[in-house]
C-alpha cells in the first residue's frame, strides 16, 4: 500500500481524522486477501508448506541442541510475521539449516536451560540487528562480501551440517564436526546398528518419496515411518525427541530471556548469525520476482526477517530467514501471493496445538537423516567450479573461508570472511589500474595506446587513467606514469574525469610528479576535474597552482576539458620556445 493510495482513501472517507485512517487501512488490507481460485491456491500452498515445515522445523530444533519443538515455533512466526511484512511476496521465511548450525556453534558448550535461554536471547538480538540493517539500508554493504567468500561460508556450513549429524545417525555419544568424524572412522565398531538402519531408511524415503505420488508429503513420511518402526522392541534404544526434554503443550507465551543470557559469546554470535541469514536471504529475494510485478526492496525484506526473528525469540522459537528450499517449494506448490506464507504459519500453529504430544515420539535418527540430506543438496558443485576457474584470488578466498568455517568458531570464521572480502576488494581495486595515452588523429578519432616510459621533450602527452585511485591505487598510478627525467619542457595532460574526491595519497603522488615535470621545465595539466575536487586541491595547497600545475574543470561535454588543456599546453610550449629563442 503506497502513501498516495492511503491518502486518497482517507480523503474519500466521510469519517474524520483517525477513524478515516483506520477505515482506509482496513479496506486496503482486505483487498490484499486473494479471492476465489487464487485464495484456494494460496491456502493449498500454505497447507503444503506447513506440512513440509514440520520435519524441517523439528530437525532444525534438534540441530540447535534444544527441544525440537522450538524449531516448530520458528516455523509458525517466521512465515506469519515475515510473510506479512516482506516485499518479496513468495519468499518463505522459516527455519534454515545454515542459521541453526551457526547458532548452535555460537552457543558453544552451554547446556540445558542456559542453552535455551542463550538461544532465545541470540534470536532476539539477531532480529534487532537485522531490523536495524533494514531501517538504515545497510543491504548495499553486502556487495563488499565477495561471492567466493559467501560460497566458502555456505559450503562450510553444509559440510558441518553433515558432520554434526553423525552422532545422531550412528547412535554414538560423541562430538560432531571434523573431530567427531575422525573419531567415528577410528572406531566404527561403536556404531549402533538399529539407529543407523532407521537413519538410512529415513534418508532413502526422503530422497525417493517426493518423486512419487506422495509428493509434498514425502519428507513428512520419511520421519513418520522410521518413528513408527522405532516402537518395535528391536529399536528400543533409539533416541527420540522426548529424550531431549519435556514437550510443552500448546503455544508458549511471549517472554524475555534473563539478562544473564546475554553473554559476550551470545552477542557476538548474534552478529555472525544475522549476517549469514541476511546474505542467504538476499540471494533468495533476488531470485523470486513478485507475481504482480511490484518492485522488491532488500531493505524491507531485512526488516521483515528482523521482525520475524524478534517475535520468534519472544515466543522461544528458532532463528529464521529466507529459506532457499522453503521458497522453492512455496512456488512449486502454486503460491499466488504473500498469503501462502501467512497461511503456512497459521496452519503450523494449528498443527502444533493438535499434535504437540506426538512430537515426542519422533526418532532422532530420522531428523538427523533429513539434515544430512539438506547439507548434501546445499553443496553446489557448479558454483564451486566457477570459483575455482575464476582464478587464484577467488579460489583462495573461498577455500580459506571454507577451512575457517570447519575449524574456527562461527564468530571468528565470519569475521575472517568479512575482513578477507575487504582485503581482496582493496587489493583488486588498487592493482586494477591502467594508464593509456590518448592520441588525437586528423579525422577526429582518438586512439588509446600504451604510454611512453619517458616523456618526450617539447611535446604534449595526454594521459587517461582507469581504476580506483585511492591508497595503493595511487602508488600503482605513480609507477605507470612516464618519467620526466632527461626531458626538456615536457607537457602532460592527465585526465581525472569521474574522480569525486582526492585522497592524501593521490595528492602526494601528483605533487611529486608535478615537481619532476617542473624541474624539467615543463607543466602538468589536470583535466576533467570535478569542481569539488578543485576546491579540495586549493584548500590543501599541496599542488603549486602558481607553478607547474594547471587545472581545467570538467564540463558537461566529454573530452572538452581535456581538449582545452591540450590546446593550452601546446600554446604554452610555443610561447616558451619563442622566449627561449629570443633569449
Amino acid at each position: 500500500m503506497s502513501p498516495p493510495d492511503l491518502a486518497r482513501d482517507v480523503a474519500q472517507n466521510d469519517q474524520p481524522g483517525l477513524d478515516a485512517l483506520r477505515a482506509a487501512v482496513r479496506r486496503r488490507l482486505w483487498t490484499r486477501l486473494p479471492r476465489g481460485a487464487a485464495l484456494k491456491r494460496d491456502a493449498m500452498a500454505g497447507l503444503s508448506s506447513a506440512i513440509s515445515n514440520v520435519p524441517d522445523g523439528m530437525a532444525n530444533g534438534a540441530l540447535l541442541g534444544v527441544n525440537p519443538v522450538h524449531g516448530l515455533y520458528g516455523t509458525i512466526f517466521g512465515p506469519a510475521v515475515g510473510g506479512t511484512l516482506s516485499s518479496t511476496q513468495l519468499m518463505m521465511i522459516t527455519t534454515m539449516a545454515a542459521a541453526s548450525l551457526s547458532a548452535a556453534q555460537a552457543l558453544g558448550g552451554l547446556e540445558g536451560q542456559a542453552r535455551a535461554d542463550g538461544l532465545f536471547a541470540m534470536v532476539l538480538l539477531v532480529g534487532i540487528i537485522q531490523l536495524g540493517a533494514g531501517v538504515f539500508k545497510l543491504a548495499r554493504f553486502l556487495r563488499f562480501v565477495s561471492y567466493s567468500v559467501t560460497l566458502g561460508f555456505l559450503t562450510g556450513v553444509s559440510v558441518l551440517l553433515i558432520l554434526n549429524q553423525l552422532p545422531d545417525v550412528t547412535g554414538r555419544d560423541a562430538p560432531g564436526g571434523v573431530a567427531g568424524a575422525f573419531q567415528l572412522l577410528s572406531d566404527l565398531g561403536s556404531v549402533h546398528l538399529p539407529t543407523l538402519a532407521l537413519a538410512v531408511l529415513a534418508l532413502a524415503l526422503a530422497v525417493l518419496l517426493p518423486r512419487t505420488r506422495a509428493g509434498q508429503y514425502g519428507r513428512l513420511l520419511a520421519v513418520v515411518v522410521p518413528s513408527l518402526l522405532a516402537l518395535l522392541p528391536l529399536f528400543g534404544d533409539v533416541l527420540r525427541v522426548r529424550d531431549s526434554g519435556t514437550i510443552p503443550q500448546g503455544l508458549p507465551l511471549p517472554s524475555l530471556p534473563p539478562l544473564s543470557a546475554f553473554t559476550p559469546g551470545v552477542v557476538s554470535g548474534a552478529f555472525a548469525v544475522a549476517l549469514i541469514i541476511l546474505v542467504q536471504s538476499a540471494g533468495v529475494g533476488q531470485s523470486v520476482p513478485n507475481p504482480d510485478g511490484t518492485r522488491q526492496s532488500t531493505s524491507r525484506d531485512f526488516i521483515a526477517i528482523g521482525a520475524a526473528n524478534m517475535v520468534s525469540g519472544l515466543f522461544r522459537g528458532a532463528p529464521i530467514g529466507g529459506s532457499v528450499s522453503g521458497t522453492a517449494l512455496n512456488v512449486l506448490y502454486g503460491a499466488q501471493s504473500r498469503w501462502a506464507s501467512i497461511f503456512a504459519g497459521l496452519i503450523m500453529a494449528v498443527i502444533v496445538l493438535a499434535l504437540s504430544g506426538a512430537v515426542g515420539g519422533v526418532a532422532m535418527p530420522a531428523l538427523g537423516a533429513l539434515l544430512i540430506l539438506a547439507g548434501v543438496t546445499s553443496i553446489k558443485p557448479r558454483d564451486i567450479r566457477l570459483v575455482v576457474e575464476a582464478g587464484w584470488p577467488s579460489w583462495l578466498a573461498g577455500g580459506t573461508t571454507f577451512v575457517a568455517m570447519l575449524f574456527l568458531p562461527i564468530q571468528a570464521a565470519v569475521g575472517f570472511g568479512v575482513v578477507l572480502s575487504a582485503f581482496l576488494y582493496i587489493t583488486q581495486a588498487s592493482t586494477d589500474i591502467s594508464l593509456v595515452e590518448l592520441v588525437h588523429h586528423d579525422d577526429g578519432a582518438i586512439e588509446e595506446r600504451k604510454p611512453p616510459s619517458t616523456l618526450a621533450s617539447g611535446r604534449v602527452t595526454v594521459l587517461d587513467g582507469y581504476g580506483q585511485l585511492f591508497y595503493a591505487g595511487a602508488h600503482t598510478l605513480e609507477r605507470l606514469l612516464p618519467k620526466a627525467g632527461g626531458s626538456e619542457r615536457p607537457v602532460v595532460v592527465l585526465r581525472l574525469r569521474g574522480l569525486s574526491s582526492m585522497g592524501a595519497t593521490l595528492l602526494d603522488v601528483l605533487a611529486r610528479y608535478a615537481r619532476d615535470i617542473g624541474n624539467a621545465g615543463g607543466r602538468l595539466y589536470l583535466s576533467g576535474v570535478d569542481p569539488g575536487v578543485h576546491q579540495q586541491i586549493v584548500r590543501t595547497g599541496r599542488l603549486d597552482l602558481q607553478g607547474p600545475v594547471r587545472i581545467h574543470e570538467a564540463t558537461a561535454f566529454l573530452g572538452l576539458s581535456t581538449q582545452a588543456a591540450a590546446e593550452a599546453g601546446q600554446a604554452w610550449l610555443v610561447s616558451a620556445t619563442q622566449e627561449a629563442g629570443d633569449g
